[in-house]
């Protein structure tokens, strides 16, 4: 199995739409030399009985299926914390909002047109090659490589960085500054001396902190609380701006 290859699973109940997808796909991956391997379901439950998890990184599902709908394959996803990048074939926006909500990376209406198809693959390699970013920090006399995606938040207790992850701390004396320039700018953003955010798992905010995801505040200094939180506002419209839909 090829580290490259990228596997795509398609719900499609009608030959139609199989046939054009499987040829619009072939040519993308000739065109671009990409590596995919294409799987087609029928029915829901087609899907569920060859899924396995972490074996698709692609899914296109079309909304009405005859046995149930792609929304709800989409959720049982998310649920099971699947990071695959969803795209929903429909014949209407109807399902707009719940797509945003399942963060689904674009959307395809029917009649399902060669160029929208080849927007919904770049739009997902694109975000496919983003969650593999990875930086390495040390930690005592080891290099630990943590994914970009996973971090939460950074802050410095006691000249000691400690980088929240959804997978627990990491603590390291490399000074914040450095692990700034590692990070890389936007989705992070430095709200504070001591701390840096990942604007993705901001969950809401007030005028003295970010509440993330985890539960865990990060405070906003005082003197310059607008400037930090017209940053953070900046990057959620930009973020809907370039969602399907949108």
């Amino acid at each position: 199995m090829e580290d490259s290859m990228v596997y795509i699973a398609v719900c499609e109940d009608e030959q139609e739409y199989q046939d054009k997808i499987s040829i619009f796909i072939k040519k993308y991956s000739d065109i671009n030399c990409c590596d995919f391997e294409v799987s087609f379901f029928c029915t829901v439950a087609d899907f569920w009985e060859n899924y396995q998890a972490g074996s698709f990184n692609i899914v296109f599902l079309d909304i009405y299926l005859e046995d149930g709908n792609g929304i709800e394959i989409a959720k049982k996803l998310r649920n099971r914390e699947e990071e695959c990048q969803i795209v929903f074939i429909t014949s209407s926006r109807d399902f707009a909002i719940e797509g945003f909500e399942l963060q689904a990376r674009h959307y395809i209406t029917k009649p399902i047109a060669e160029e929208k198809l080849v927007e919904a693959l770049n739009r997902c390699l694109v975000m496919l090659a983003e969650n593999m970013k990875v930086i390495q920090i040390p930690v005592g006399k080891l290099e630990v490589t943590i994914r970009l995606k996973d971090i939460i938040y950074v802050e410095v207790f006691n000249k000691t960085s400690v980088i929240h992850t959804v997978n627990g701390e990491i603590k390291t004396y490399l000074p914040l500054s450095q692990l700034e320039n590692l990070l890389g700018g936007i989705p992070f953003l430095r709200c504070h001396r001591c701390s840096i955010i990942n604007m993705n798992y901001v969950e809401d905010y007030t005028t003295a902190d970010f509440i993330m995801k985890n539960g865990d505040t990060v405070g906003i200094p005082r003197s310059n609380s607008v400037a930090v939180r017209q940053q953070y506002v900046d990057f959620v419209f930009a973020k809907v701006r370039s969602e399907p839909g949108a």
